[in-house]
C-alpha cells in the first residue's frame, strides 16, 4: 500500500497539469494593436509653384479636433522580465490628408519582476513608413506612453494602453481646388499631434 501512495504522489508532482508545469518566460512575442486617434494639434507648410507660375509659401498652425484610428501586427522579444523590444507595423490614417503604413521600433518597460501577474507599463516608440497616395513619401513618427497589462495565461496577455503621439508626413497640395503636380511642389511637410488610446493582444 505504501508503495501505492509513493507511485501516485511521484504521478501528481510530474504530472502536466500539475503545479510543476512551465511558468518560465517566453522570449519571443507577437500579436496585434488596435487604436484611437485624437488629434489636438497640427500644422503645416507648404511651398509651390501655383498654376499662373508664380510661387506660394502658405503655412498655418493651431488646435482643432480630429478623429483617427490605427491597427498593428507586432512580434518581437523580452529581453527580461521587464523589458520587451518589438517591431510594429501596420495602417493608420493622417488626419484627412492619407493613409500611412507605419514601421516602428518600440521599447517597453514592465513593472515588477513576475510577468504572470497583472502590471504597469511605459514605452517609446520610434519609426518611419510610407504614405498612400499617388506620389508615396517617408513620414516620421514617434510615441511614449503607459498601459495597463492584464495577465490571461503564460503565453497570452491583455493591454490597456494611451500614448502621445506625433508624425511629420507630407500631404498632397490643393490650390484653389487645383492638386498642384508633384514636381511643383518644393515643400509639403505637416506635423500633427495627437493622443492615442489603445488594446492589444499578445502571445
Amino acid at each position: 500500500m505504501k508503495k501505492a501512495y509513493l507511485i501516485l504522489l511521484a504521478a501528481l508532482l510530474f504530472h502536466p497539469g500539475s503545479a510543476a508545469q512551465d511558468v518560465s518566460l517566453p522570449r519571443f512575442t507577437f500579436g496585434a494593436e488596435w487604436g484611437y486617434i485624437g488629434i489636438f494639434y497640427s500644422g503645416y507648410h507648404h511651398n509651390f509653384y501655383a498654376p499662373e507660375g508664380y510661387r506660394v509659401d502658405p503655412r498655418e498652425y493651431g488646435f482643432m479636433y480630429h478623429s483617427n484610428a490605427e491597427a498593428y501586427l507586432h512580434a518581437g522579444y523580452n529581453i527580461t522580465p521587464n523589458y520587451n523590444l518589438s517591431v510594429y507595423a501596420g495602417i493608420s490614417a493622417i488626419e484627412d490628408y492619407h493613409h500611412t503604413i507605419p514601421l516602428s521600433i518600440r521599447f517597453t518597460r514592465y513593472s515588477g519582476d513576475d510577468h504572470m501577474q497583472d502590471r504597469w507599463f511605459s514605452f517609446i516608440d520610434l519609426g518611419s513608413g510610407v504614405s498612400i497616395k499617388e506620389h508615396p513619401q517617408s513620414i516620421l513618427t514617434g510615441k511614449i506612453g503607459c498601459g495597463y497589462r492584464i495577465s490571461l495565461s503564460r503565453n497570452t496577455k491583455m493591454d490597456f494602453l494611451m500614448s502621445y503621439r506625433a508624425v511629420l508626413t507630407h500631404p498632397d497640395i490643393e490650390y484653389y481646388g487645383i492638386k498642384i503636380p508633384f514636381d511643383r511642389i518644393n515643400r509639403n511637410n505637416a506635423y500633427v499631434s495627437a493622443m492615442s488610446f489603445g488594446i492589444a493582444l499578445t502571445f
